[in-house]
C-alpha cells in the first residue's frame, strides 16, 4: 500500500466513525435500520439487539453473530465498509 492509498483509508474510516457515531446519538427506542447492513432490521427495544464489538451503537442480531464470527478469524469488517459510511453525506 502507498502513501496515497494509506492516506485515503485514512481518511475514509475517519469519515466512517464519524456517521456510526452520529448515527448512535440518534439511535433510540424504536424500529431503525442496521447501521451495519443497512437493512431494517434493528428491533423496537434496542437493549434486545446485538451492541457492535467495534463501535458505541447497535446493530441487528445478524450483523452481532457476522461480527463475531470475523473476530475469532480476526477479519473484522471495516467501519468503512459499513452500510451507514456508504451514505453520501
Amino acid at each position: 500500500m502507498d502513501y496515497e492509498q494509506f492516506s485515503q483509508d485514512v481518511t475514509a474510516t475517519t469519515a466512517a466513525k464519524r456517521a456510526v457515531d452520529e448515527f448512535a446519538k440518534k439511535q433510540v427506542d424504536g424500529v431503525h435500520i442496521c447501521p451495519r447492513c443497512g437493512q431494517l432490521s434493528v428491533k423496537e427495544r434496542l437493549d434486545t439487539n446485538s451492541f457492535s464489538r467495534h463501535a458505541d451503537v447497535y446493530i441487528c442480531d445478524v450483523c452481532g453473530m457476522d461480527e463475531a464470527i470475523r473476530d475469532m478469524k480476526e477479519e473484522p469488517l471495516p467501519l468503512k465498509d459499513w452500510a451507514i459510511a456508504r451514505i453520501p453525506r
